[in-house]
């Protein structure tokens, strides 16, 4: 009995050395390790963002009350005036048979007759034409005052996908991001026109497209702008170029290698002073570009407030597909 137990006592011991002298490999994480792994997620997620103007602007039609009042007040009617000749004309006095002289003064009555009718005519027909005119001016002007100045307004998304191929984009709008005012109105144009353009110059690498535009009041507008922006920049690890007012900041942030990189993501949120819906349902390419010219093609004094986005910001970045379908769930492809 003691010998058994001695045995396994033996057996035990020898069986914990044996564990001991067993080295396990650890993997240590460093510091170094730890941030190249941030920077790559972190450019992987990058963001631009660049926004201005607001819906709290006293009213809508205090924007350009000053130009607007010289351009659109209705123009009055052209005057005019015709100067009749005043010399007198001369009949010639009948003839011993009379005939031949009453068929030149008959003649000359009929002709004068006809010049009288056919100016007078051509009087007319101007001064209705420019009464027309004018009162065609007259109903745009109303209505686009009553536009700019009721209490309705449109908030419009426009979110756009391209293949990653189009490289020229991110720099395109990084560029332009940076040298845009967006603190006055006239910069907050340029923004969105210049983004526009940079789109449709592009248009050959669309593939996946929202869009979505509705009227909301005034006191209301400020809220859900706001909420759309949250949206879609709670898709970002960060903003690395960001211009806000006027205020810019921008981070450098190395682009990780990917071949499974794929896409291109660009956000226009705009707000607007128009009271209808600007666009439908977005689905087909020619839809997309229906809706960027529209945008593009507003007058001036109805861009209230406008957000640019795009993801990845750094170039030569771009989104893989689970990425893409993981944070875009709502966009379509494009037909």
């Amino acid at each position: 009995m003691l010998r058994k137990t001695t045995n396994l006592l033996f057996g035990t011991l020898l069986a914990i050395a044996t564990i001991n002298s067993i080295e396990i490999p650890k993997t240590q994480l460093t510091s170094s390790n730890l941030l190249n792994f941030q920077s790559e997620a972190q450019a992987r997620s990058s963001g631009g963002r660049s926004r201005g103007g607001s819906f709290s602007r006293g009213s809508k039609s205090s924007l350009k009350s000053t130009s607007r009042s010289s351009s659109t007040s209705p123009k009055k009617p052209s005057r005019v005036r015709v100067y009749s000749d005043n010399n007198p004309t001369y009949y010639h006095s009948r003839s011993s048979t009379g005939r031949g002289t009453q068929m030149g003064g008959t003649g000359t009555a009929i002709f004068l007759g006809f010049l009288f009718f056919g100016v007078s005519g051509i009087i007319i027909f101007l001064v209705l034409k420019n009464v027309s005119n004018a009162s065609n001016n007259t109903s745009k002007t109303e209505s686009s005052n009553r536009e700019l100045d009721n209490d309705i307004v449109t908030i419009s998304q426009l979110q756009i996908a391209l293949l990653a191929s189009a490289k020229d984009v991110q720099l395109e709008l990084s560029e332009l991001s940076l040298r845009a005012n967006t603190s006055t109105e006239e910069g907050l144009r340029e923004l969105l026109q210049e983004s526009i353009l940079v789109l449709l110059r592009h248009s050959e690498y669309w593939s996946h497209g929202l869009g979505n535009s509705e009227k909301i009041k005034l006191d209301q507008a400020e809220a859900k702008f706001e909420a759309l922006s949250l949206e879609q920049r709670s898709k970002l690890s960060q903003e690395t170029l960001r211009n806000v007012g006027g205020d810019l900041q921008e981070k450098t942030v190395i682009a990780p290698e990917d071949e499974s990189a794929m896409y291109i993501v660009v956000t226009l949120l705009v707000g607007t002073a128009h009271d209808r819906p600007l666009f439908k349902e977005i689905k087909t390419i020619e839809a997309v570009e229906t809706a960027l010219k529209t945008l593009a093609a507003m007058p001036p004094d109805y861009l209230l407030k406008l957000e640019l986005l795009w993801s990845p910001q750094a170039e030569n970045d771009s989104l893989t597909y689970d990425e893409f379908i993981t944070e875009y769930t709502l966009m379509v492809q494009l037909v």
